[in-house]
């Protein structure tokens, strides 16, 4: 169970976000739903079944390359993950995204399986579509309509052909 976030806490990851510092210390085992991380550099950030939601982490870096970030089964609904830089592996995996922002957000090896992505805003993100990183995840039926209006294909959904 984590332990509430202070105003002693904010400060001390407010001074190492200004220097460019690793936070993952300091938000180990403490309450961050709702906080404001944006550009925190977080390299251990393993958060399963955790609520996560309202979380701000605009132009963070998340991770470490070769490594493995597990969110799996964590409520991240109307988070901001708008230019996110995720390294390494991201595990995904049945979380609530809904009404999230990924815009600019770079999650070239993100699993998302079975993940709802329902209402998010994808705008220019780098996300990797396939079956073993995807199943089971759902989409906005307007994210793959602005694909195929992209790639200059009609895409429908399944009940659709």
């Amino acid at each position: 169970m984590n332990v509430p976030m202070t105003s002693f806490v904010r400060e001390q990851i407010k001074i190492a976000i200004k220097n460019g510092n690793d936070i993952s210390h300091l938000i180990k085992g403490v309450t961050i739903c709702n906080e404001d991380l944006s550009g925190a550099r977080i390299k251990e950030f393993n958060r399963i079944s955790e609520d996560l939601s309202g979380l701000k982490l605009s132009k963070a870096i998340i991770g470490e390359e070769g490594k493995i970030t597990n969110l799996s089964g964590s409520n991240m609904r109307k988070c901001r993950f708008d230019d996110v830089v995720f390294l390494g592996f991201i595990y995904m995996r049945r979380c609530d995204c809904r009404d999230s922002v990924f815009s600019g957000a770079t999650m070239h090896n993100l699993e998302y399986q079975y993940t709802d992505f329902r209402g998010c805003t994808f705008c220019e993100t780098a996300i990797r579509l396939g079956t073993s990183f995807s199943l089971g995840a759902k989409f906005s039926s307007d994210v793959f309509k602005d694909l195929g209006k992209m790639w200059g294909l009609e895409i429908k959904q399944k009940d659709e052909q």
